[in-house]
């Protein structure tokens, strides 16, 4: 099931498309979403397997995050209950622990990303939004009377989907 109803993106962005035509809009650029920024929320159920590499003291995960179920380092399974890792769920981050350890060469997660359904929808009806504007051209003269310039489009949808991102300073 789609993130985002025709009917709802029809309530912001006025458009001559029909519905199935704008659904198929909606479909492809939330298929490019997920692609880029992973799946969707769905329930506190929803787990997602996330390999990393190791070798620092901290592994970012590409999302906030509400639970890790499992952290396996190099074949080992590690507990947050044994003091194995702290985990700082807002940056997405697990810290190894004790302080100063650092993370075996591969390390998968599987965790619970945060609820994010509301950011992720407003994104989406931008990104259909681009693409419903799009045009061929970059830059257009007639005369000097007219002008136009259209944006870097690429540019823009890059800027949404980092917004879905947490990024790593």
């Amino acid at each position: 099931m789609s993130l985002l109803a025709a009917a709802e993106l029809r309530a912001v962005v006025p458009t001559g498309l029909n519905d199935v035509r704008l659904q198929a809009i909606i479909d492809r650029e939330e298929a490019i979403m997920v692609q880029r920024c992973g799946p969707h929320y769905v329930d506190a159920n929803t787990r997602i397997t996330t390999v990393l590499a190791g070798g620092g003291m901290n592994l970012y995960l590409p999302r906030r995050l509400t639970s890790v179920y499992r952290v396996t380092e190099d074949s080992a399974v590690l507990s947050q209950a044994n003091g194995d890792f702290r985990v700082w769920a807002d940056e997405g981050r697990l810290e190894r622990l004790p302080a100063g350890s650092r993370w075996g060469a591969v390390v998968t997660v599987l965790w619970v990303p945060f609820d994010d359904t509301a950011h992720r929808k407003a994104v989406l009806i931008e990104l259909v939004r681009l693409a419903l504007e799009r045009t061929a051209l970059h830059s257009e003269s007639i005369a000097g009377e007219y002008s136009y310039t259209a944006p870097d489009w690429e540019l823009a949808r890059a800027q949404l989907f980092r917004q879905l991102m947490l990024q790593v300073v």
